[in-house]
């Protein structure tokens, strides 16, 4: 009867304090154990995520918030010697995207956990997964099926340690956790993940596949589809066997660009294998820190190669540290995936593309009044980092053409190696950019990164002229200097160093 009374005391606190939860997130995850039984001919998963959780914050915690994939539901909740803990899991919105509904699977811990302390929760689960793609969110197809399976954080097919709010989420940094899963599919399906594989167990028609990640990884993604493999050295390629050809000319694709950007940017900080999983088209690329999920098209058509390209590229990105992120680095990745295009392909896109996207910003702002008012640099705080592609492949682009190649890929080295082991912000790259151009940049970054004043230069020239802008008004700065009184030079000189963003 305690037992129960005190269960009943717990649930009503999840319920009382939800508010509390609701503007917080209060664990981090630091590592994840996983049992899936990835059951197809069902359509079901059914799942045990042991979560290794570290209290973040500086005062004693004892409610937990973690979401879950809507049709999901859990089984139960234990702590790390299998104690039962209270929990609720009611189906809710995101309080900033209404369409999108995930399982809110709110957790009370048996004592508070004090500041720096860590516990272990284990969630059971089960149940299907549809993706997300009718909130708008049309890439997260994710779904239980015999011709493919996707399992990863973007349709929360684990449970990950949040509230349903975007902007809340983006203000605490990534998770960065390591993981050992164990994931049981049908005898004759193979389970493709971008860590380690510790070995196969196959028993009475089904086969586990177990993984165990290579670097601190912030993300888990599983594949389960009946792939080929080719592998060499430290390149791994799943692929769909209808595009066997395609897989070994990305394989040779893949080596010739991590030799590019190692030759352009510097070694990476360690190096290990490196995996490529193809994934159904429309499913949305996306690259980790051992592992690019990358969409069928590039290995069906050589001229979607770009998107490898791009992918590849943000390994020599460094972690964000501005909350939210400006996501700036697509921008760097959608300008990479053309340079290299006209390096690997001996085809010239870079001038191309930039008049192609100046031309899309340039109507897009005769419909979307926003980005005329908010700058880049706040584009995560107003959930507009879609156009951190375009706006910032067009800032790129000016970047390279007036610092030119050597200097550009020194500064991004340097970026890279100044930051990758702790993070850095975009005013840290900015800082950097100062230091390692030969000409004077900082005009760029006030246009482009800290106010709109793009908008006026996209809307009346072409995307390939923008360098052009920025040398002749350099041009005009030094002629003007040079009439200058020298007590009017050095105030001149103050204004283009510490600009007032």
């Amino acid at each position: 009867m305690l037992t129960s009374f005190l269960a009943v005391t717990l649930l009503l606190s999840l319920q009382t304090q939800s508010s509390a939860i609701d503007t917080t997130v209060v664990f981090r995850p630091t590592r994840y154990d996983l049992d899936m039984k990835v059951d197809i001919p069902n359509k079901e998963l059914v799942a045990t995520a042991r979560i290794t959780l570290t209290n973040a914050t500086s005062a004693p915690i004892r409610n937990g918030s973690f979401l879950l994939y809507r049709l999901m539901r859990v089984t139960d909740v234990r702590d790390g010697v299998g104690r039962p803990i209270a929990f609720t899991q009611p189906v809710v919105e995101f309080a900033d995207h209404a369409t999108l509904q995930v399982r809110q699977v709110n957790v009370a811990l048996p004592r508070p956990l004090a500041a720096g302390e860590s516990t272990v929760v284990r969630i059971g689960y089960r149940g299907a997964l549809l993706g997300y793609s009718e909130t708008g969110m049309l890439y997260v197809r994710d779904r239980i099926d015999s011709a493919y399976t996707l399992l990863r954080m973007d349709a929360f097919a684990y449970p990950v340690a949040g509230v349903p709010s975007h902007a809340v989420n983006r203000r605490v940094d990534l998770p960065i956790y390591d993981y050992d899963a164990r994931i049981t599919v049908p005898e004759g399906f193979t389970v493709a993940n971008g860590g380690q594989l510790i070995g196969t167990k196959a028993n009475s028609g089904w086969t586990t596949f177990e993984y165990r990640n290579l670097k601190p990884a912030w993300r888990m993604d599983f594949g389960v589809a009946r792939f080929g493999v080719k592998q060499a050295g430290s390149v791994r390629v799943f692929y769909l066997p209808e595009d066997s050809a395609g897989a070994a000319r990305l394989f040779d694709v893949m080596n010739r660009t991590l030799d590019t950007y190692t030759r352009w940017f510097g070694p990476l900080s360690t190096s290990s294998q490196f995996s490529l999983i193809e994934i159904p088209d429309w499913w949305g690329s996306q690259a980790d820190v051992t592992s690019i999920l990358q969409a069928a098209a590039a290995f069906e058509n050589p001229r979607r190669q770009y998107e490898l390209y791009h992918e590849l590229s943000h390994l020599w990105n460094v972690t964000e540290t501005d909350r939210p992120p400006v996501r700036w680095n697509e921008g760097l990745a959608m300008f990479l995936q053309d340079l290299t295009t006209d390096s690997l392909e001996s085809r010239a896109t870079t001038d191309s593309s930039a008049d192609r996207v100046a031309a899309w910003l340039s109507a897009r702002l005769k419909n979307d009044s926003s980005l005329g008012k908010v700058r880049m640099m706040d584009y995560g705080r107003m959930q507009m980092n879609d156009y951190s592609y375009s706006v910032g492949a067009l800032m790129f682009y000016t970047l390279y053409k007036l610092m030119g190649h050597d200097a550009f890929s020194r500064l991004i080295a340097a970026d890279y190696q100044r930051y990758h082991t702790a993070g850095g912000s975009a005013d840290d790259f900015v800082r950097l950019a100062k230091q390692f151009s030969p000409v004077p940049v900082d005009q760029v970054f006030r246009d482009w990164l800290y106010s709109t004043r793009w908008t006026e230069l996209v809307a009346t020239t072409t995307g390939h002229t923008l360098p052009g802008h920025y040398e002749a008004a350099s041009r005009t700065t030094t002629s003007l200097a040079k009439r200058l009184p020298s007590n009017r030079r050095l105030s001149l000189s103050c204004a283009l160093r510490c600009p007032e963003w």
